[in-house]
């Protein structure tokens, strides 16, 4: 099962913190708030910047600011800043010699794999910061407009 990982997930929701919120926030504020440890946060953030998600104000009234609006920031720019560019990763990987793969020839599973991956990718491209900050009822909406399930 595909997994979002912890810190992805706390990177997502600092992120959506700092958007619904607005402006400059201290590193402080953003830890209270998401209830997490600053070291954690500090680590995220950093992370996040250099992933140009968000940017850092330095100085006396310093914080952290989102480096471009809400719905110009993706899912996928977050956690791509955290977990790098594969978002989805499979056993098998896209080289049929791979050596975690135990049928190296002719299978028929990795195109299923790399299906997966890419509508998973293409999910998180084609949804904002602003997205998330919908209300749930709305969110699941959007999506199955977007991207509908038969519900089989």
């Amino acid at each position: 099962m595909f997994r979002v990982t912890r810190a992805e997930e706390q990177a997502v929701r600092l992120v959506m913190r700092l958007a619904a919120t607005g402006g400059q926030q201290t590193l402080g504020f953003l830890a209270d708030a998401e209830q997490l440890p600053e070291p954690t946060v500090a680590k995220l953030l950093g992370m996040l910047r250099r992933g140009g998600v968000v940017d850092a104000v330095r100085g006396r009234n310093g914080g952290y600011v989102l480096a471009e609006t809400p719905d110009g920031i993706s899912a996928a720019a977050v956690v791509q800043a955290i977990s790098g560019p594969d978002v989805f990763e499979y056993p098998c990987g896209d080289a049929a010699d791979s050596p975690d793969c135990t049928r190296s020839t002719n299978c028929g599973l990795r195109p299923v794999w790399r299906h997966l991956g890419d509508r998973v990718a293409e999910v998180l491209k084609q949804t904002s910061v602003a997205d998330l900050l919908q209300r749930e009822a709305e969110a699941s909406r959007n999506l199955q407009e977007l991207w509908p399930l038969d519900g089989g």
